[in-house]
């Protein structure tokens, strides 16, 4: 981690809201059509969407990752596109944002600040395409994550399970339905979330039906004998969703190995006691999205304290979009999927 970056991201924190406010005040004074959006968007709903900003900021600068902040602009901008709706009002808003930390910081804080949001505005001078479906090339089972994905929108649960029960008897692998099916979906009712398709009951009801999927194909699964390893996995505190590693910990269990999954929200502490409990070979943390970066970097830091050695392997989207983050927050690696997690995992035991 950055420490002149933390130590930003520190001040950014304690007076949130204040900066939030502020720049909606200077927004409100800029041009009448970025003040008439303002108007349209809400006083209080604006305040309250630029204190995520300012979050993602804050993270940014802490990890000294401008990507990471970038990260943020680009989805928001993606969301945007994707509505066929201007990106004037957040413009504005990262100019009005840049001024308000210029006239608010200390003044050794304010380079580094200006410096990110620079790069942002800098990033809105292109267009920024709608994102993509995620399920349009899975390949062989393209036609089957379709289906199922009109299943669950339709709130066909059973007929959504039968799907799935059909391709096992077919001869389909459980490795082949996690990766080319249930994560395509899962991914596929979050950018439709992202982009207005859908609202957040479906997006909730999809996942449920998803674990309910998970729990069938892991009584499904052939398990190797046990190797006498043991994996603990969690979500990060601040990571509410726990569908990946518990994904990733049915693959692991389908290897041997003994499997400790912890579920979202993991505090630092008790993940700690976790590991004196249970002594596992590695830890698994899934981060999730930017705002938990920090978390993960604490709790790594923790597990450091108790364990120096012991190896642990981060996963989430940051670490696909942003090479070498993994780094950055102390851990030994990263998995973009569950095989990639399994096989590090998996070479933890014949390095021995």
């Amino acid at each position: 981690m950055n420490d002149q970056g933390t130590f930003i991201a520190a001040l950014l924190d304690s007076t949130r809201k204040a900066y939030a406010a502020g720049t909606a005040l200077r927004v409100s004074e800029s041009s009448p059509q970025v003040a008439d959006a303002l108007n349209h968007f809400g006083f209080n709903e604006f305040v309250s969407d630029t204190e995520v900003r300012l979050r993602n900021l804050a993270e940014a600068l802490a990890c000294g990752r401008p990507e990471v902040f970038l990260l943020d602009v680009e989805w928001l901008a993606s969301t945007l596109a994707s509505r066929q709706a201007s990106t004037d009002l957040l413009r504005a808003t990262l100019s009005c944002l840049r001024d308000e930390l210029n006239d608010s910081l200390p003044t050794d804080a304010r380079p580094m600040a200006d410096e990110y949001l620079g790069l942002a505005l800098e990033m809105l001078e292109s267009p920024i395409p709608a994102p993509e479906s995620c399920i349009a090339h899975v390949g062989p089972f393209d036609r089957l994550a379709k289906a199922f994905l009109v299943a669950v929108l339709e709130g066909k649960r059973s007929s959504a399970e039968k799907l799935i029960w059909d391709a096992v008897d077919s001869g389909a692998s459980v490795s082949d339905l996690h990766s080319q099916v249930v994560t395509q979906v899962q991914n596929e009712l979050g950018r439709m979330w992202q982009i207005g398709e859908s609202h957040v009951a479906e997006e909730h009801f999809g996942s449920r039906v998803v674990e309910d999927v998970l729990v069938m194909l892991r009584s499904r699964m052939v398990s190797e004998p046990e190797n006498g390893h043991t994996v603990l996995l969690a979500s990060v505190s601040g990571n509410l969703h726990d569908i990946g590693p518990r994904l990733v910990a049915d693959r692991f269990e389908g290897k041997g190995w003994r499997t400790i999954f912890l579920g979202a929200n993991m505090p630092a502490n008790d993940l700690v006691m976790g590991v004196k409990e249970f002594s596992p070979r590695m830890v698994a943390l899934s981060v999730g999205q930017a705002l938990n970066l920090r978390s993960a970097a604490e709790t790594i830091a923790a597990l450091r304290t108790l364990q120096p050695d012991l190896p642990i392997l981060v996963g989430g989207a940051p670490f696909t979009a942003i090479e070498g983050l993994w780094k950055d927050i102390g851990a030994d690696t990263f998995a973009s999927d569950a095989d990639s997690a399994v096989a590090f995992g998996q070479s933890l035991i014949s390095a021995k």
